[in-house]
């Protein structure tokens, strides 16, 4: 006679395979539902044009959800924007301090600021960072987003990550980077400039970054 333990087993197991089967189905669907290269290449009076990122860049982040481009207002004053996407893995948000240190690009000076999201009363920081390629300087924003949450802390952005993973939510994680050339020394007219590209592209984030 076949013990009742095992067969409760052998009940738990097929249920436990059934279910995870589940889980992994849903997300591969939800992973080939988000395309960010949805994301609006007119914004406003901005508009834009993809420029190629390296493979070695590609393979450390182990995405193909992930774009860089370059967008233009009516003056030909220029914003790069570059986003990384993913489902499930952390790998695709990691801070851009190591990528432009292996490129040799220098981090002239980085620190954290507040900026005011155009569509609420809230704001939220991010991180900025002056570069140096040996050529001309350029000034960075950069945060991360989980869901509606927007960090400028890669270990909330990563806990906050785990946590949804863990109690099922699918919500993916995102790197968001804004860069501007700083003209002649004008590091308040680059400022400005990525302030008002930052408020332009919130809602779109809200809306292409589930």
């Amino acid at each position: 006679m076949i013990n009742r333990n095992y067969i409760s087993i052998i009940i738990l197991l097929i249920i436990t395979i059934f279910l995870s089967w589940g889980f992994y189905f849903y997300g591969y669907q939800y992973k080939m539902k988000v395309n960010i290269n949805d994301f609006p290449l007119t914004i406003d009076e901005w508009t834009s044009q993809d420029l190629p990122i390296e493979k070695t860049d590609l393979a450390l982040l182990e995405t193909k959800n992930v774009f860089l481009r370059r967008y233009t207002n009516h003056d030909q004053q220029s914003v790069y924007l570059y986003i990384a996407y993913s489902k499930s893995n952390q790998n695709a948000s990691n801070p851009p301090e190591i990528a432009y240190r292996n490129s040799g690009i220098s981090i002239v000076d980085k620190g954290k600021k507040d900026t005011i999201i155009a569509s609420s009363n809230s704001s939220f920081k991010v991180n900025w960072l002056i570069l140096d390629n040996n050529e001309n300087q350029q000034l960075a924003y950069y945060w991360y987003k989980v869901g509606d949450v927007y960090t400028h802390s890669y270990w909330k952005e990563q806990a906050l990550s785990a946590l949804n993973n863990l109690s099922g939510k699918k919500t993916g994680n995102a790197l968001i980077r804004i860069s501007t050339d700083i003209v002649n020394g004008h590091q308040t007219q680059a400022i400005n400039l990525l302030n008002e590209f930052a408020c332009l592209i919130i809602p779109q984030l809200f809306k292409h970054l589930p």
